[in-house]
């Protein structure tokens, strides 16, 4: 008896948990967090880390599409950082499949190898060059998790050089064709109705609006906005909004920009441009009150 529940065990795999849960927060483009503070990992998919391109473009449309929704997952397995790695589908959307269909993710052939449909996927997106693969070499997050380098993009869709045509606030304006938006990288100025949004919106004016500046892209986010570095000449527009206390240092999308938090420190220790209050508020803190 003992012997034939053996070979059972033994030759039946385990049945994969299956079970509803609501997405509360999404971490990234790959993973996200249940009601009860549970964070899963999205099986046979890999999507850009923070700091490669296209990593809010994906955190974004993964944003959208699991936010507050009810989903129904298939847990195969506890990777060594404790989270749960599963198969994801909202409603009838098989979000793995979503993401690479998008160019947002790629197929993860190492943990999924028999995945054809995804493998099929992002081949499709690779030859359409969506997403990710505008890049004619995007760097694989498990390349770049490993200290890889990503290539840099190009300069500026435009050239080297775009004039500043209109700014609309502390860290975003308009090119002269009056539809492309640039998004300052790596900073968050204050929103419209919080304490120095004039000061910064004022500030950026007078640096760069109506002037030739150069852009260091660095990514294209889910609004469409081209995300850049924005020189004027040798001067780093994005760093001197922060060194006059008019911005934060963005972390969470520019974890490794030493000069940048750098300067927040100062800024906040000489008290200077919104740093005059106590406690002035994230912008992302206030963006979410707003909703």
């Amino acid at each position: 008896m003992k012997k034939i529940l053996l070979y059972l065990l033994i030759g039946c795999p385990l049945l994969a948990e299956t079970m509803t849960a609501t997405c509360k927060r999404v971490v990234d483009g790959d993973t996200f967090v249940l009601e009860d503070d549970t964070k899963i990992q999205i099986w046979g998919i890999d999507a850009p880390e923070k700091g490669q391109p296209y990593a809010s473009h994906a955190t974004g449309a993964l944003e959208k599409t699991l936010k507050g929704k009810k989903l129904k997952l298939k847990v195969r397995e506890t990777d060594q950082y404790g989270r749960k790695v599963a198969e994801v589908s909202a409603g009838k959307t098989n979000v793995a499949l979503l993401m690479v269909n998008g160019g947002y993710a790629w197929h993860d052939d190492y943990n999924a190898p028999d995945e054809t449909k995804l493998a099929a996927a992002m081949k499709k997106a690779k030859k359409a060059q969506i997403g990710l693969w505008k890049d004619k070499n995007p760097v694989k997050p498990y390349v770049f998790r490993k200290g890889g380098q990503q290539p840099e993009p190009a300069a500026s869709p435009a050239g080297d050089e775009v004039i500043c045509h209109y700014v609309q606030d502390g860290d975003t304006f308009k090119l002269p064709d009056d539809k492309t938006r640039v998004r300052l990288w790596g900073i968050d100025a204050p929103e419209k109705g919080q304490a120095y949004a004039d000061e910064a919106r004022n500030r950026l004016k007078e640096l760069c609006e109506g002037k030739a500046v150069r852009l260091e892209m660095k990514d294209t986010d889910q609004y469409g906005r081209k995300v850049a570095i924005v020189w004027l000449g040798k001067k780093n527009i994005n760093l001197q909004m922060v060194i006059e206390g008019l911005a934060w240092h963005y972390a969470y999308f520019a974890p490794n920009a030493t000069d940048l938090a750098a300067a927040e420190k100062a800024a906040r220790k000489a008290r200077k441009g919104l740093w005059q209050d106590k406690n002035p508020v994230n912008p992302y803190d206030f963006r979410k009150q707003s909703r």
